[in-house]
């Protein structure tokens, strides 16, 4: 395989890579949106779609990483630097391409960790609900007197009401 059909390929595999980063940040915000919702059956169709399309990226990165070993590179950051310069002097900008790739990527990675904030909070939430409402005390401590303020079970006086 020759440098030039080399970089038009691994272009191919990085704007294929990119549209599946695209879907994946459109999946994770519609995640998102339907955790805050608290709509089971869609979260349930999303996590199916976010979970093949990482199984698509994973096989494209495994084509990426192939075809960096394919024109006598090492598999790592340095050999695709090198393949990303040698493009680059052969007339293919793929440095702008992979640049993008990365700012996706690093978009579904903090939207993958804000969703899962927001799954922990509403955990955390429900399960302190039904502690309350098996008669249990939330682990918070966290109650609220008659004026509706929140204060904490260790405060003394006034009486206190258990939400």
């Amino acid at each position: 395989m020759s440098l030039s059909e080399a970089c038009a390929s691994f272009d191919l595999l990085l704007q294929h890579e990119q549209e599946g980063a695209i879907r994946l940040l459109d999946v994770l915000k519609a995640e998102h949106e339907a955790i805050a919702r608290r709509d089971t059956d869609a979260l349930q169709e999303l996590v199916a779609g976010k979970q093949a399309l990482l199984e698509q990226l994973e096989f494209s990165h495994g084509k990426r990483l192939q075809l960096i070993r394919e024109v006598g590179l090492e598999a790592d950051q340095d050999g695709l630097d090198a393949l990303l310069v040698q493009c680059a002097g052969a007339g293919h900008d793929l440095q702008s391409r992979w640049t993008a790739l990365k700012a996706v990527l690093s978009s579904c990675q903090r939207q993958n960790q804000v969703n899962g904030v927001v799954l922990e909070n509403s955990r955390r939430t429900t399960h302190r609900a039904l502690t309350i409402l098996l008669g249990g005390q939330a682990d918070n401590n966290e109650l609220y007197n008659q004026a509706g303020k929140s204060t904490h079970s260790h405060i003394a006086g006034g009486r206190v009401i258990k939400v």
